[in-house]
């Protein structure tokens, strides 16, 4: 057995919970600041598109290697490492000079965070029992929701008040204190199997069997779908807002943490449903909610229903994603579980890359409700799929050589 059981447990994956917040929040506090940040260098929409692009491309190509890694060494430091490298792309996002540097940064910082959530929910594999797995992916992953409730009108706020330089500084000290956390309360809890010869780059015989599986690629599909869907519509729901909607950025931040506050309570107080009732219920359900927030950009445009739509919207990301990433270590062994995880956030990254790609070339010839109209498409397919093709087999009939050594608190 590779897991390292402790009693611990419980503690460790709230200091992770912990971690998630802080870091969450220096990201998300000056996520509506980039369109600002692109502004004032005189770039626009495709600017903003390209940076999300470069993240996102990066972040495909790093997070299989970033798994494998955290799956051939440890957990810890590929944590510590994502963390270190969000402390210094903050740093140079407040310090860049031009729009093509900060774009630059987006991409490097893409390279080096990519294994953050792989490495952090293989934790929870590695501690929690089959039949709590949901509900502590739905405490942790609470967590980053924290950070989607306090940062947007937070940073909004600083920036209306203080400019740029102030919030994205706070951000910095957020991701400081999240790595501090991780450094002094989250040790290693997987110890790898020996394997001659270090490193190597190959997919064994397990995770072979596991690939074979209709469910997995299905999996893949979701990840990339959701993210692909917000993806696409983020930069131009940003200047949307701003020009069309004449919005402030304390209001953005204020609709944004209301996704916050869904999402946390979703994953809080409803993450567990999937223990209880079955994965596939608790996904479709959580899709359908998801999609409100692209519907609601479609239908409406008084500022109520819009955040009434994104509450609804971060109330289905908190009842399907727990549920799609404990399916996801249902059904894949533990020495394998960082390196598909990696593969589930490069299916998403793949998402995030390519919906910037493609805005990007259609923002000239189609109105922002168009772009909202076919992410609402895609994630109302997503949701069909998942509702009449994925069959989740039942806990007693997961082969062994797919099921999760876990200890049973």
């Amino acid at each position: 057995m590779n897991t390292q059981p402790t009693r611990r447990s419980p503690a460790i994956l709230v200091a992770l919970a912990f971690c998630m917040a802080l870091q969450m929040t220096g990201f998300v506090m000056i996520l509506p600041l980039f369109a600002r940040r692109f502004e004032s260098f005189g770039a626009g929409v495709n600017a903003l598109g390209m940076s999300s692009l470069a993240f996102a491309l990066t972040s495909t190509l790093s997070a299989p290697f970033m798994g494998m890694f955290a799956d051939r060494f440890g957990r810890r430091p590929v944590i510590l490492l994502s963390l270190t490298a969000y402390a210094f792309a903050f740093g140079g996002y407040l310090f860049a000079a031009s729009a093509w540097l900060l774009i630059l940064l987006r991409g490097l910082a893409g390279i080096f965070t990519a294994g953050l959530v792989p490495a952090m929910t293989s934790i929870i594999g590695d501690l929690a029992s089959q039949h709590r797995r949901a509900q502590w992916i739905g405490i942790v992953t609470g967590g980053a929701s924290v950070g989607w409730i306090l940062g947007p009108p937070f940073g909004g706020l600083l920036y209306d008040r203080f400019g740029y330089v102030v919030p994205f500084s706070a951000s910095i000290a957020m991701e400081l204190g999240a790595l501090f956390l991780a450094l002094f309360l989250v040790p290693e809890t997987y110890t790898p199997s020996a394997h001659p010869g270090g490193f190597r780059l190959s997919w064994p015989r397990g995770f072979q069997a596991l690939s074979a599986l209709p469910a997995f690629y299905l999996i893949m599909l979701i990840s990339f779908g959701v993210m692909f869907a917000w993806a696409f519509i983020e930069p131009q729901f940003m200047f949307y807002v701003y020009d069309d909607l004449v919005w402030t950025s304390s209001r953005l931040g204020f609709a944004m943490s209301t996704y916050g506050v869904a999402c946390m309570f979703g994953e809080l107080a409803l993450g567990q449903l999937s223990d209880r009732l079955g994965r596939k219920p608790v996904l479709v359900l959580g899709l359908a909610l998801f999609s409100a927030q692209f519907i609601g950009l479609v239908v409406f445009r008084d500022a109520t229903w819009l955040v009434a739509s994104f509450m609804l919207a971060g109330l289905g990301n908190g009842l399907f994603d727990p549920a799609l990433s404990a399916h996801i270590l249902d059904i894949t062994p533990s020495e394998h579980t960082a390196r598909v995880m990696g593969l589930k956030a490069t299916a998403g990254s793949l998402g995030n890359m390519l919906g910037p790609a493609l805005v990007v070339l259609l923002t000239p010839f189609v109105s922002p409700q168009v772009v909202f109209l076919i992410a609402s498409a895609l994630v109302v397919v997503i949701t069909l799929a998942s509702a009449f093709v994925l069959r989740v087999p039942r806990r007693d009939d997961v082969p062994p050589h797919l099921s999760n050594a876990v200890v049973s608190r």
